[in-house]
């Protein structure tokens, strides 16, 4: 009878005792900056020879245009979990003209006061950012925004479908949110279990991603631990290296989040009181186009790259898009609009 491979999830769940914690807590708290400094404009000098800032752009506009900001002169957006500030001060500058204003909520203390460190730094005084314990109740009036973004963030809330509800509260009738999310159809094919770890003084944070597609489910296992020889990949995780970890250990924590597929996004969505639509997204389109042009007929500045990219993706952020992904991708944005009663 061949034997049951090596599994290291079952074997730290046997021999370590584990408290209950959440991504707020474990991962984002412990994050100098949760895009490790590279986003173009927020951190580095913005380069149109660059794929990645041109299909940043596109995201940026994205948002705007699904929005539909400037239609209203005193536009109120809400970004839920804006990280670094991704893209609620990009939005900001965007929507400053109009006198509009930019809200930022996150889970996590740090991610507030990184936020706030940004906006400072960068003179934007339309944004501000505000902390919200991960599942309460938003703390703001109902119907008071006229957008909302959220930008991979809904899934890491304690109950999504909870937090739907609270996002068509604040917003107008009307009102729109644009979101992006991580569905776990990403990683199958060998990415299903992946470890990160995060460096933290004298100690590292390591998470062990657990992704089951099927289930529409992460469960993660967080161990923080003194330093020592580097973390291996999941495939290094034998019975050895298990043991020297588990000695190294201070804390052993989990959690589970909702991944849910675009199917399951437009049924919640539509259980929460909003008419929701998957469509093209600004960013897969830049990123697109970025690879048709020529080295010579690539745009160098901000400003001419929002002029050649505004006008195709406000159309193409409205282009119905199907509700699976593309292979390799993520699947589609979604804009939902706030159903009157």
């Amino acid at each position: 009878m061949t034997p049951s491979p090596f599994d290291p999830i079952a074997w730290l769940q046997a021999n370590l005792e584990w408290d209950r914690t959440d991504s707020a807590a474990f991962i984002y708290e412990r994050m100098a900056s949760q895009s490790g400094y590279s986003l173009p404009v927020l951190y580095a000098p913005f380069d149109g020879g660059r794929r990645d800032h041109v299909i940043d752009r596109g995201q940026i506009l994205d948002f705007a245009h699904a929005l539909r900001v400037g239609r209203a002169s005193c536009a109120r957006i809400l970004d839920f979990g804006p990280g670094d500030g991704w893209p609620a001060l990009l939005v900001a500058l965007l929507i400053a003209p109009m006198a509009g204003e930019v809200v930022g909520v996150d889970g996590s203390p740090r991610r507030v006061a990184v936020c706030r460190s940004n906006a400072a730094r960068l003179g934007i005084q339309n944004a501000r950012f505000i902390h919200a314990p991960p599942g309460a109740s938003l703390p703001f009036d109902d119907g008071v925004f006229d957008g909302v973004t959220a930008a991979s963030s809904l899934e890491q809330t304690p109950d999504p479908r909870a937090t739907l509800r609270e996002l068509r509260r604040v917003l107008k009738p009307g009102g729109r949110l644009r979101m992006s999310y991580e569905s776990l159809s990403f990683y199958r094919g060998g990415r299903e279990r992946e470890i990160d770890v995060i460096e933290d003084g004298e100690q590292a944070h390591m998470v062990i991603y657990d992704r089951r597609p099927d289930e529409e489910i992460t469960r993660h296992y967080g161990l923080s631990i003194a330093r020592g020889r580097q973390t291996p990949a999941y495939a290094g995780l034998t019975e050895e290296v298990l043991v020297e970890l588990a000695q190294r250990a201070t804390r052993a924590a989990t959690w589970t989040t909702q991944h849910p597929s675009c199917a399951t996004w437009l049924r919640w969505l539509d259980e929460a009181g909003f008419s929701a639509t998957p469509t093209h997204n600004g960013g897969w389109f830049a990123g697109r186009l970025f690879d048709t042009l020529p080295e010579s007929g690539r745009l160098r500045s901000v400003d001419e790259v929002d002029a050649m990219l505004s006008p195709l993706v406000k159309i193409v952020c409205e282009m119905p898009a199907p509700p699976i992904a593309r292979p390799g991708e993520w699947e589609p944005w979604i804009t939902a609009i706030s159903r009157r009663e």
